[in-house]
């Protein structure tokens, strides 16, 4: 299902794809008081706006909006800083600006876990899309499209 931010900040030009348990998660039905999140509702509205992100081809320090996940076939992570103690919802890139989020991860357990995190978000992509092809690019620009930075090259 189409995500849609709570207070969208501008025209569609980009798209957050989301399963119903993620749905759930950003919408408080889950880990209710945990969410919703202002800030994880404005980095929704940045990216489906079409607005400025930050963005990395590794887990990196640099704090980028999304990242990808390094070692795993084409998953990537929106990261959101808060709340604390922070979250990744991983998923796979369809098409440019089109972004399928599988799997919510406090960050935490995460890091402990990248390889179990990408196999789920891996097979639940063919469960859910069968064959339909992850979306691979050759630039950032590829994946991302609109307004973004990468955060590896220098400043």
């Amino acid at each position: 299902m189409k995500r849609a931010p709570l207070r969208p900040l501008g025209d569609q030009k980009r798209y957050l794809l989301v399963t119903p348990e993620i749905d759930a998660l950003l919408d408080g039905r889950v880990l209710y008081g945990v969410f919703p999140d202002t800030s994880a509702e404005s980095l929704i509205g940045k990216f489906v706006a079409g607005w400025h992100v930050t963005v990395s081809r590794q887990v990196t320090k640099k704090k980028p909006d999304i990242e990808q996940v390094v070692g795993a076939t084409e998953v990537w992570a929106l990261c959101l800083r808060r709340p604390p103690p922070g979250w990744r919802i991983l998923g796979r890139w369809h098409k440019q600006g089109v972004f399928v989020a599988l799997r919510a991860w406090e960050k935490g357990r995460l890091f402990r876990n990248y390889s179990q995190a990408a196999q789920e978000v891996i097979n639940d992509w063919q469960h859910l899309l069968g064959a339909e092809p992850v979306h691979i690019g050759a630039s950032l620009k590829d994946y991302v499209g609109g307004v973004f930075r990468d955060v590896d090259q220098d400043p």
